[in-house]
């Protein structure tokens, strides 16, 4: 079952309900997290043959605002569509959670309720960004605004043992996303970061920019959560502007479903904000594929 949270996200609850509806339809087992009697009555509007899906309705009414202070929004609205659903994956209810809401407040319920892996100090979101080779691994895109190096080593070690899982590729190449590729480029944190992979056992090619990223040149990227989210962000962006039909849009568009986050004992995706209902579905099926499948699609 997979657990949704209904009211996240600055199109929900609508978009969320019909990404849902259309995930249900390809035997994805859904739990809808929100205002019960609002949910049936969207679903029996829209689809009549609901009940034979694989749909669970559960009431959760209270909802945690996208610019609501994330720790003190988990922690009063108990509730809520966000912190029910997630507590769901904590209970065993659920074998993953998939948000476009408050990325701050979904990152503080999985760490409250799911908890953290051994070894990790903070979880960080991780998408797949494309590139002619593939694709490469970024993290963080946007749970972590401040960080410090350590916390970027840490994500090192978080995305190449990912990685690894899924590719079997032991020795992905890793660099931290910089303003150029010299050792002394970046900021405080950049230089700092750059220093303790050196000595790390990973396999560190040092500095890299948005281009290596986009010519296949590194695996895994790593950046505290405000410039991974601008370069994200950026990204989505030029691929509004570049493209007009659907297929060639989501060949470039990036994290086109959802994004892990990585360092809970849980399976988590983070939605874009302003996810469409197909983003939403491809987030969910993602969802059952990692905690079902064990493949990242």
């Amino acid at each position: 079952m997979i657990a949704v949270d209904v009211m996240g996200g600055d199109r929900a609850p609508q978009v969320v309900l019909e990404g849902g509806l259309a995930a249900a339809r390809t035997s994805v087992p859904i739990a809808f997290y929100g205002p019960g009697t609002m949910i049936e009555q969207w679903l029996d509007a829209k689809d009549s043959f609901w009940r034979t899906y694989a749909i669970t309705v559960v009431d959760a009414p209270e909802v945690i605002d996208m610019a609501a202070e994330p720790v003190s929004a988990v922690r009063k609205k108990t509730n809520s569509s966000l912190v029910r659903a997630v507590a769901s994956v904590s209970s065993g209810k659920s074998t993953a959670v998939v948000s476009a809401g408050n990325s701050g407040a979904l990152m503080a319920a999985s760490t409250l309720f799911i908890g953290k892996q051994e070894g990790v100090e903070r979880p960080a979101i991780a998408g797949f960004l494309p590139s002619p080779q593939g694709r490469v691994l970024v993290l963080d895109l946007g749970a972590n605004t401040d960080c410090r190096s350590h916390h970027l080593q840490q994500f090192a070690h978080m995305g190449v043992n990912y990685l690894t899982h899924l590719t079997k590729n032991i020795r992905p190449r890793v660099g931290v996303l910089s303003n150029g590729h010299e050792p002394g480029k970046g900021n405080v944190i950049v230089k700092e970061t750059h220093k303790l992979l050196q000595k790390d056992t990973l396999n560190f090619i040092g500095n890299v920019e948005p281009y290596d990223i986009f010519a296949g040149r590194v695996d895994v990227v790593v950046c505290d959560g405000f410039v991974g989210n601008v370069l994200l962000k950026t990204m989505e962006s030029v691929a509004e502007q570049v493209h007009t039909d659907t297929a060639a849009k989501d060949e470039m568009y990036p994290v086109r479903g959802g994004a892990l986050l990585l360092g809970v004992k849980g399976v988590v995706l983070v939605c874009h904000g302003n996810a469409d209902a197909r983003a939403i579905e491809q987030a969910l099926v993602q969802a059952w594929n990692v905690s079902h499948r064990n493949n990242y699609k």
